[in-house]
């Protein structure tokens, strides 16, 4: 009984993070799937005028600054998928190995839990997106 419980818990959160993974592990402010990037593009351009500001950079350093910003921010894009394609690969290997030790019947179970979990967290974005939770965090009316 507790090793069944321990293997759907395990199965449970993993199936938690290949959820997060399918969203594209983005969190508020953060773009989202819709938007690869640009608040790391606005962030650059921030630090830009903030360095411009307090260096008393020219125009010739500010857009070298800029380039060179722009540039890691396509290397850490970069090694973020390949985190995120190592990470789903790890999870569905995961996943696999639960399910070859389950019998048919907790396989059963654990699907339908799996579905379920699902279906309440589309639930909950459903009603977050109406009340400025969830992605967009802070852009919903306070006003009532």
């Amino acid at each position: 009984m507790k090793k069944t419980l321990l293997i759907a818990l395990v199965l449970l959160l993993t199936s938690g993070m290949a959820i997060a993974q399918q969203n594209g592990g983005q969190g508020p402010g953060q773009g989202g799937k819709d938007n690869p990037g640009n608040q790391q593009s606005r962030n650059s351009v921030s630090q830009v005028e903030r360095l411009t500001e307090r260096l008393g950079l020219d125009e010739v350093q500010a857009a070298e600054i800029a380039a060179i910003l722009e540039d890691a921010d396509l290397v850490r894009n970069e090694e973020r998928e390949r985190s995120r394609a190592i990470a789903l690969e790890n999870r569905e290997i995961t996943h696999a190995q639960i399910m070859a030790t389950l019998s048919p019947e907790q396989q059963a179970l654990m699907e339908e839990q799996i579905q379920q979990r699902a279906e309440l967290r589309q639930t909950l974005e459903e009603m977050g997106g109406e009340r400025g939770f969830g992605r967009g965090h802070g852009k919903g009316n306070c006003d009532g």
